[in-house]
């Protein structure tokens, strides 16, 4: 990346910091018996225990049970085959990301497929129609999470909105989130997305090799701006730093598979030294993250409203409101929306705006063609959002879906669980299953995407020059009543950095010591959140 109307150039490679790759604790298992077994075993009572009319009663039970679940199999979505007891445990991937799997499940299965791993029940909707039926239409009933102990219970996120069962303690924090987070009131956090932009550019034009941490530092500071108005001091500050230490432990816990504890919720009880429970150690690291990310900023902002030195924000705003409430609400509920927001608004707007560098750096005619698009309507100044009022900015918005639907922050939608049984084009879905919406493979289907690995913003353009009715952004932050609330916020702070940047320069892939291109790998981490993994750019040392 290089600022406009310069030639002087130079290399600069960088690697996108993100979650490693984490394969799970290998499951300790043993058929022993518990200390009340052994209790019992050596009472009085062993010989009626084991009498032979307790095994015909138990024999005959594992004969109902085995019958019942055959008619069910039958009308159960296909998909892989399963070995006894153990399901489809050895299927589900854990050293490589999820989607592709479940991809590769659909060519086979269909838009549909079905997994059971030690007897929890799995579907994942591959197809728009699927998730649209399901996800959307009957809401209600799959709204649910399921059970997440490895996040909730050993992780602390129990506070987290997004995790939350479906319950009216959820409906009061969606509530909270969602009357500060609306389309209707984010306008009203314009003036500090703008005033971070503007020292985002100032950032990329002093310190170029601290691409990441300045597009970091943006996202931060917006965020903590609008929930704790609080203004990053630098680069360095400890806030930047909590919401990403965070979000390692989670962007590997979330997804079933990736801890064998959300199969079997009894190996939480293990001791954290036992042989096979080293998910427990790494749990109480990553949980001191969870809670300081919730609490720290919170508390030092009730410090400062008792010292009459806070500003405005939705934490202050709403601790007002609270205290005129009679009786007072749950001041819970604010820590935890706020606690969330910092999260999510700190990381997938980062990883959203490096896909679309990425994309920029391989396709060159692209981002000409938005350069101009910009030029036209904003002349020779830097943008502000009163330009997006004044104008459609068509191929802009174009760009930006198909940013979304190239390579989806979000690969896969966090789970959601029915709540009663269910029947689709003739399967049969058991209540409690775990449902998940494949956004990757949706946003990838050749059907409503032709050549769907190509980056083509044309394809959201009718022949007028207007938008297409397609829509990725319906898609990418989720589904039903779980859609993310914040992704007006995302896509405005996501905007404003894109339109900025293609005004003030030119990205570029990076030559190598013999004068060649660096051609950048499409590469992306696995987990809730994908990164792009590297990127080699050219930029310049001067100020813009």
């Amino acid at each position: 990346m290089y600022p406009r109307d310069q030639n002087i150039l130079f290399m600069l490679p960088f690697s996108v910091p993100f979650p490693p790759t984490y394969t799970p604790d290998h499951l300790f298992y043993s058929p022993g018996l518990s200390h009340k077994d052994l209790h019992l075993l050596t009472s009085s009572g062993v010989a009626l225990m084991f009498s032979s009319a307790l095994f015909t009663a138990f024999g005959l039970l594992a004969l109902g049970i085995a019958f019942k679940r055959r008619r069910m199999r039958a009308r159960l979505p296909p998909g892989p085959p399963g070995l006894f007891l153990l399901g489809n445990l050895r299927d589900m991937p854990h050293d490589k990301p999820h989607w592709l799997t479940y991809e590769a499940w659909a060519e086979k299965f269909g838009d549909i497929v079905y997994v059971e791993v030690l007897g929890r029940s799995m579907v994942i909707l591959n197809s728009l129609a699927a998730v649209t039926e399901l996800l959307e239409k009957r809401s209600a009933s799959y709204s649910d999470r399921p059970p997440m102990p490895m996040a909730n219970d050993l992780m602390g996120w129990h506070w987290d909105m997004v995790h939350m069962r479906y319950s009216n303690w959820w409906r009061i924090h969606r509530k909270t989130f969602h009357q500060s987070f609306q389309s209707r009131a984010v306008p009203a956090y314009y003036p500090i997305q703008m005033k971070a932009t503007r020292t985002l550019l100032q950032q990329l034009s002093i310190n170029p090799t601290g691409f990441v941490d300045h597009i970091r530092h943006h996202a931060g500071n917006v965020i903590l701006n609008v929930v704790y108005g609080y203004e990053l001091q630098s680069e360095n500050d400890p806030y930047v730093h909590l919401a990403h230490e965070a979000m390692k432990g989670l962007n590997q816990a979330v997804h079933p598979g990736s801890f064998f504890v959300d199969f079997l919720p009894a190996l939480r009880y293990l001791p954290s030294w036992f042989p096979g429970a080293g998910f427990k150690r790494k749990a109480k690291i990553w949980a001191k993250s969870s809670l300081a990310l919730r609490d720290i900023p919170f508390e030092n902002l009730k410090t400062s409203i008792a010292a009459g030195t806070a500003i405005p924000s939705f934490v202050a705003d709403n601790l007002e409101k609270l205290r005129k409430q009679t009786p007072p609400a749950d001041e819970e509920i604010i820590k935890n929306c706020a606690g969330i927001a910092y999260l999510a608004g700190s990381d997938t707007t980062v990883s959203l705006i490096l896909v679309w560098v990425l994309a920029m750096t391989l396709n060159p005619e692209v981002q000409a063609r938005a350069r101009a698009e910009v030029d036209a309507v904003i002349g020779d100044r830097l943008p502000d959002f009163s330009d997006r009022e004044r104008s459609s900015f068509p191929y802009i918005q174009a760009m930006l879906q198909e940013t979304m639907r190239w390579a989806p922050v979000t690969p896969l939608a966090i789970p959601h669980m029915n709540m009663v049984d269910d029947e689709y084009n003739g399967y049969h879905i058991p209540a409690g299953t775990t449902v998940i919406g494949n956004i990757h493979a949706i946003l990838h289907d050749a059907t409503m995407f032709p050549e769907p690995h190509e980056f083509k913003p044309e394809r959201f353009l009718s022949q007028d020059g207007e938008k297409s009715p397609l829509r990725p952004e319906a898609v990418a932050f989720g589904f039903g009543r779980r859609i993310c609330p914040g992704r007006d916020l995302a896509l405005n702070s996501a905007w404003i950095v894109i339109v900025s940047i293609l005004k003030t320069y030119i990205i570029d892939k990076a030559v190598d010591s013999n004068g060649n291109y660096i051609v950048p790998k499409v590469e992306f981490s696995p987990g809730t959140v994908s990164w792009v993994q590297s990127i080699t750019l050219l930029y310049n040392n001067d100020n813009v």
